[in-house]
């Protein structure tokens, strides 16, 4: 699939919006339909994770929380627009979204880790009539159970997003636009380049939660 775009924006940014970028950005506006001055709550920080909190930066959402393991996932969450963060590590990530709302709860929540127990943390933490979005790909078997009453009677929405809904020939271009113009940070995401043929290095440090992206540079 090929997308033309006009501009003038560096090849190595523009390379993150083959997936993560748009994914994530995606899923904040165009699958969960994030709404202004709203609270959103972002339960994972990596590349995706980003995005959708940047995703619902651009909607503006009033109040972004950052969710992670990582302590320098966190700090780029931070500078990216998310003045709240919980480490879920050493805290309830539940218990400090709800702290962090008056008990309320976050309106938008998004799963960006792959992992059904991140699924869950995201449905606990949202509010009543809240939505959650589930964005992380997760193995083909995983099975997620939810309290079936809870369901019924809180009025959650549960979204999953494929790709972020985008309609790529229509939605690219607009992303690229919002990068253009400074509402979209593109720079910030790149943790490493790296040469092509140190490609199993990067791969590495991926799987050791060293980077948020890494663009291989031929």
């Amino acid at each position: 699939s090929l997308v033309r775009v006009d501009t003038d924006l560096p090849f190595e940014q523009l390379a993150l919006l083959g997936c993560g970028v748009t994914t994530g950005v995606g899923s904040a506006l165009w699958t969960a339909g994030v709404t202004p001055g709203s609270t959103a709550a972002v339960f994972g920080c990596g590349g995706v994770g980003l995005s959708v909190l940047q995703g619902c930066v651009i909607a503006g959402a009033a109040r972004v929380i950052a969710v992670d393991v990582s302590p320098a996932k966190l700090a780029g969450a931070q500078k990216l627009g998310a003045p709240d963060l919980v480490d879920s590590s050493n805290t309830d990530p539940v218990a400090a979204i709800r702290e962090l709302t008056d008990g309320r709860g976050a309106d938008f929540t998004f799963e960006v880790a792959g992992r059904t127990d991140v699924m869950l943390n995201a449905y606990g933490a949202a509010c009543r009539g809240g939505c959650v979005t589930f964005v992380g790909a997760l193995d083909s078997k995983a099975v997620l159970e939810l309290p079936a009453n809870d369901v019924h009677s809180s009025g959650k929405r549960l979204m999953g997003s494929a790709y972020g809904s985008a309609q790529v020939r229509r939605h690219v271009p607009q992303i690229v636009a919002l990068a253009e113009s400074g509402r979209l940070d593109l720079t910030h995401m790149i943790s490493a380049r790296r040469p092509l043929v140190e490609v199993n290095s990067a791969f590495e440090a991926l799987e050791a939660n060293q980077v948020v992206r890494t663009v291989l540079i031929p």
